[in-house]
């Protein structure tokens, strides 16, 4: 009797939910957060085709159903509707999949089923979503996507209609997290069809993986206020696509090289002194060194270079072993086009019996002109000298000549002390050249944006250098714990470090050099001040105020977490036009407006008062600076120049800048 009573009951609901508008009204009032009112409702189902319909008879119908009831408020549906509407969609959808089945295309390149379950899974997963709203945003997804006829789905597609719902429910933090990674078809068709010598296959495939790091970097690493500050060319990071894998470079003294080397060949501590194992030393040294190329996203700097030559007995008639060391130290640099450095060797003087030039040492001479001999290349390792050791002497006045003469001097920097200036290519000193460091990374800020935001006004410029300085400070610790991520799981980093520092890997990261810089000075001085800062003492006095403020914030965050930040000057590199892709800064300016030079190059001061004005700034900015002026040689010889730099004791200064040239 039960039985036949629940089964009248079925057939009436049966009945009753025949016809498609009743099932219309169930779905609406199903979603709705609100009672809906009768012509509400009607709008909603019917929208403009109300005129032939008798609404009243359908929600009648549904009500003597106990499918729906209304209050003063409004339509609503019951518990018993929503039961019977879910099996209703339940339905739908296997009639739906059974007509119509929906291909999608993976992006692991397999061809499936569509399943909405999965996108509610990967909502879940990925976007961090609770259970309850993936599901309903899934379900609006596969609500659209049965209104279109297409039948050949691809994952992007699908990402797009995924998107579109989450960013019209106001989840737009949902939607940052499930960025894909990748560069535009456009992009790489640009990079496919280049004609450049640089693009070949190898390269092809490295640069797109850059592509993919540099955005994995900016969409998901950084907090958003920090990816923003590189976006709009606020800060300039140096090599993005390394930039939470790697340091940015390693200083490694020559006597723990050694020491590794005897390790390895135990039976020749004594001494290499045949062919064999002076070929073998060689080789042995240079493999040490490549096996750091993956640890570095720079340079690595290895100071006192000129000991390995002379503690070994290099001879000095043995060219051949000389031209085997020249060429696997330039065969570091294999396969990176970049036309930059990436090893820097140290020659210090102190090494040197009763202190002469190291130029006179036969082992240093004949592998300078080892150098000399090989094919001019665009990244020869950075070769760092003191400045006694060029001034003119008859022993070693010939390989100076040879050097002024070939593309080579380029690459040379002179100093007044190996010890206490020893430099990388990024301009960051080395504070303890007899201790192994790592050059964690060298962040710049944008002075000009700067003051182009302070309109003038000397104490918003200083607040706002001083919210960028907390911003740099806070970068810093977000790569080191990120460099930390990453080195920590690599074998062959632990082995290295272990038998190289006297640190655990913690300890090295955390005692790392920290080079804070800036660019866009003379522009934010010419904005603030209205004149050139080597014009004017007072554009040169707001000058060294600003950077004299970033040097207190620095020295004061040494002092209270004992770390080791450091001001240095800029360098010549192409991390401006990493910022900015279109070649111009967000606020219009051209990249080519920024200079890494201290002084204009084009500034009318005399060679005496840009020595006496630099020496103002190289007293602050005492984490690594290079005189690096034009000079003509028609103005003044190489040796008084020289002589002129002693004299004014100035900390570095490069050769390339002697422009050895007369006029007809």
């Amino acid at each position: 009797m039960h039985s036949d009573k629940n089964n009248n009951f079925l057939e009436k609901q049966l009945k009753t939910l025949g016809q498609k508008i009743r099932i219309d009204i169930l779905k609406k009032l199903k979603v709705a957060q609100n009672h809906f009112s009768f012509s509400k409702l009607q709008k909603e189902v019917l929208e403009h085709n109300d005129s032939s319909v008798n609404f009243s008879f359908h929600l009648n119908a549904l009500k003597k159903c106990e499918l729906i009831d209304s209050s003063e408020e409004g339509y609503y549906i019951t518990k018993l509707g929503k039961q019977i509407l879910k099996n209703i969609l339940s339905i739908e959808k296997i009639l739906t999949d059974r007509s119509k089945k929906r291909m999608i295309r993976t992006s692991k390149y397999s061809k499936e089923l569509f399943d909405s379950n999965k996108i509610e899974e990967y909502l879940v997963t990925e976007g961090e979503l609770d259970v309850f709203l993936a599901r309903q945003i899934a379900r609006e997804v596969e609500a659209r996507l049965t209104k279109t006829d297409i039948e050949y789905l691809t994952a992007p597609l699908m990402r797009e209609y995924i998107n579109a719902v989450l960013l019209e429910n106001g989840l737009e933090e949902v939607r940052h997290k499930l960025t894909r990674l990748g560069t535009p078809p456009f992009e790489v068709f640009k990079l496919f069809n280049s004609k450049e010598k640089e693009i070949d296959p190898e390269n092809f495939i490295r640069t797109l993986g850059s592509d993919v790091s540099e955005q994995f970097l900016l969409l998901n690493l950084l907090p958003k206020n920090f990816a923003d500050l590189y976006l709009s060319g606020e800060i300039a990071l140096l090599h993005l696509n390394y930039w939470s894998l790697r340091p940015l470079g390693i200083y490694l003294n020559i006597d723990p090289i050694i020491k590794y080397i005897l390790n390895s060949y135990p039976k020749t501590s004594s001494g290499f002194k045949d062919t064999k194992d002076l070929i073998k030393l060689v080789l042995t040294f240079c493999d040490f060194l490549k096996k750091f190329k993956f640890f570095y996203s720079k340079d690595l700097l290895i100071g006192d270079f000129n000991q390995f030559l002379t503690d070994f007995n290099f001879p000095a008639n043995k060219s051949y072993i000389f031209d085997l060391l020249t060429s696997q130290i330039l065969s570091i640099n294999e396969g990176i086009k970049d036309g930059k450095s990436h090893l820097t060797l140290g020659f210090n003087n102190s090494q040197s019996p009763n202190n002469d030039s190291i130029l006179c040492s036969q082992p240093v001479s004949q592998f300078m002109y080892s150098f000399l001999k090989q094919p001019v290349q665009n990244n020869e390792p950075l070769l760092l000298f003191e400045y006694s050791d060029f001034i003119s002497q008859n022993s070693s006045i010939n390989i100076i000549n040879s050097l002024f003469s070939h593309s080579l001097r380029k690459n040379i920097i002179l100093q007044d002390n190996c010890i206490s200036n020893l430099l990388n290519s990024n301009i960051v000193k080395i504070l303890n050249p007899k201790q192994n460091k790592i050059i964690l990374d060298k962040l710049l800020i944008n002075l000009h944006m700067i003051s182009v935001e302070a309109k003038q006004n000397d104490d918003v410029f200083i607040q706002l250098l001083q919210d960028k300085m907390e911003s740099i400070f806070e970068l810093f610790k977000i790569k080191k714990t990120l460099v930390y991520k990453k080195l920590n799981t690599i074998n062959e980093w632990n082995k290295l470090t272990l038998q190289l520092f006297e640190e655990n890997q913690e300890s090295i990261l955390r005692d790392s050099i920290k080079s804070i810089s800036f660019f866009g000075l003379n522009k934010a001085i010419l904005n603030h001040c209205g004149i050139e800062l080597d014009r004017t003492e007072s554009s040169a006095s707001f000058a060294l105020k600003i950077l004299s403020f970033m040097k207190k914030l620095i020295e004061e965050k040494n002092q209270s977490e004992n770390d080791y930040f450091t001001l240095s000057q800029p360098h010549s590199d192409k991390y401006l036009q990493d910022c900015w892709n279109n070649g111009n800064s967000p606020n219009g300016e051209n990249i080519n407006c920024y200079s890494s030079k201290i002084i204009r190059k084009n500034s009318t001061l005399s060679l005496d008062k840009k020595l006496s004005l630099f020496k103002k700034f190289e007293n602050i900015i005492n984490g690594g600076s290079i005189f690096d002026q034009s000079i003509n040689a028609n103005d003044i010889s190489l040796n008084s120049y020289l002589k002129l730099l002693i004299k004014s004791r100035i900390g570095a200064f490069a050769l390339s800048n002697f422009e050895v040239h007369r006029k007809n």
